[in-house]
């Protein structure tokens, strides 16, 4: 059975990561190349891209959150971090993870509003390939290296309309705020995100989310992996790191 998460690098405290829309454990590389010794970094390891492309993308919100959690509940301590459109997946496997008796001990979410606020593209993945393209890069919804690289696309695509189409149908249910701190980072030039946005993180947990201000646009693991390392890094207390 394939597994739900792969290593991307060893360390004793592990960080367990849900790239941005089409993005996979290779887009984790360089980030994770910034990582302090003791963080071992995880990568969500979903179907219809890198080493799965050939199997068929899951549609069921519900039931790929449910099986995630599982997985994560039989491991042992972790923190969960969501890039972009992946904070939103982290965020309710976070939840039903606690439903099922865990307990991650922190959840950091990385350019991305709070999830009962986001705006959601949900006419993006039924679009013809051309105007899904022209929309997706009109909207930022893609790092630049990737909308500069038209010959990436036919391989992009797949990925991209699955992880779109998943959170399409998304629609939030009000919940009690989660027992486990968030961390809220984003970009000071990100100008897709409102500090209302931003501060909404707050009604999702019991703890007073933590914003940190990064010196980077919206593309954080991109543009400043270096940055964004060392924050999580200090967001997981780790001692090898200084604010």
């Amino acid at each position: 059975m394939t597994p739900w998460f792969v290593q991307v690098k060893e360390g004793e405290r592990a960080l367990v990561a849900f790239p941005h829309a089409g993005g996979g454990p290779a887009s984790l590389g360089e980030l994770a190349g910034h990582l302090p010794p003791e963080v071992g970094l995880w990568s969500v390891n979903l179907p219809g891209r890198q080493a799965r492309l050939a199997e068929e993308p899951r549609t069921d919100l519900d039931g790929l959150v449910d099986e995630l959690a599982h997985d994560l509940v039989e491991r042992g301590p972790h923190t969960l971090f969501g890039y972009c459109s992946g904070a939103l997946l982290a965020f309710l496997v976070c939840r039903r993870a606690v439903e099922l008796g865990g307990r991650p001990e922190r959840l950091i979410v990385a350019s991305f509003a709070a999830p009962d606020v986001t705006l959601l593209l949900r006419r993006l993945p039924s679009l013809p390939s051309w105007l899904f393209w022209e929309q997706l890069i009109a909207l930022g919804g893609v790092p630049p290296e990737v909308a500069d690289r038209e010959v990436l696309w036919p391989v992009l695509e797949p990925a991209l309309r699955a992880d779109f189409g998943l959170l399409a149908g998304y629609h939030h249910r009000p919940g009690p705020p989660l027992p486990v701190p968030i961390s809220v980072l984003y970009g000071i030039r990100d100008a897709s995100l409102t500090r209302g946005g931003l501060l909404g993180w707050r009604r999702q947990s019991v703890h007073r989310p933590a914003l940190r201000e990064l010196d980077s646009t919206h593309w954080l693991a991109e543009d400043t992996p270096d940055v964004l390392a060392a924050t999580i890094a200090q967001e997981m207390g780790c001692a090898s790191v200084t604010a």
